[in-house]
């Protein structure tokens, strides 16, 4: 079991990431789960030992300084698939180590309807948005959400996002009015998100391809029970060199060559 004890690096940003980690430390792996916020930290430690897991974004400079010492043997991604930069930086390190650098993503589901349409970017939602909602809900986080910030849309839309002090303060200060801001975590039911699309009077809800696990069938059916319009931001395309869409065959993969 000798072989066990050589590092394996996880960066989790999904319940996926955090079970694959489970998973590996029931067969005796050694384990450092990274986690970018306090939030990802209270998810993973219900599931995880707490002194497997490390809280804080990384920069590229930092996962390279870490790499020098710790010297992992394989590295799992399974961040978000909108978290683009921690992917990069992390395949550029594997790269230049020689590291072998494994992706896990869910697939990527594909809704079909007359009231759903797809776009490239948070731009372009907002684009699709101005024309096609008067109330507009936004289920995208609080990040990167400045195109609906703008004059004639900022009084439009709803924001639904978790209750993180800091992001909220944020866009207070961007002239966000508190009562468009909706501060609660998830996950949300088909009912719940129902009566938030009701009781706002919603007819455009924003969403990113984030699948089962951004509650993205629950946000789709309750829309369509109100005649609400979706528009769905697809992810963005990387070439990963080596995806995951299974965690069994995950598991496999990465005992196998761990030796």
């Amino acid at each position: 079991m000798a072989q066990k004890n050589k590092l394996v690096w996880l960066f989790s940003g999904t319940s996926d990431g955090n079970q694959i980690a489970k998973d590996l430390i029931s067969e005796n792996f050694r384990i450092k789960v990274f986690v970018a916020s306090q939030y990802g930290m209270s998810v993973a430690s219900k599931v995880l030992p707490e002194n497997v897991i490390e809280i804080g974004r990384l920069t590229e400079k930092e996962i390279f300084k870490r790499g020098q010492i710790e010297n992992p043997h394989q590295v799992i991604d399974a961040t978000h698939p909108f978290a683009l930069e921690i992917s990069r930086n992390l395949m550029s390190f594997c790269k230049e180590n020689g590291t072998p650098y494994i992706r896990y993503e869910r697939p990527e589901e594909e809704f079909v309807g007359e009231n759903i349409y797809y776009v490239e970017s948070i731009q372009a939602a907002a684009d699709k948005a101005r024309t096609l909602g008067e109330n507009i809900l936004l289920t995208l986080g609080s990040k990167n959400i400045d195109p609906f910030l703008g004059e004639g849309l900022k009084e439009r839309v709803f924001i639904r996002m978790l209750p993180d002090p800091q992001l909220i303060q944020q866009l207070l200060s961007k002239g966000v009015a508190p009562d468009r801001i909706i501060a609660i975590q998830g996950p949300f039911s088909i009912a719940f998100n129902h009566a938030m699309i009701d009781d706002r009077g919603i007819d455009c809800l924003v969403t990113k391809s984030s699948g089962k696990e951004g509650g993205v069938p629950e946000k789709i059916a309750a829309a369509e029970k109100n005649g609400c319009s979706v528009i769905i931001v697809k992810r963005p395309e990387i070439d990963y060199p080596l995806l995951f869409n299974n965690r069994d065959d995950l598991k496999k993969h990465v005992t196998q060559n761990h030796h």
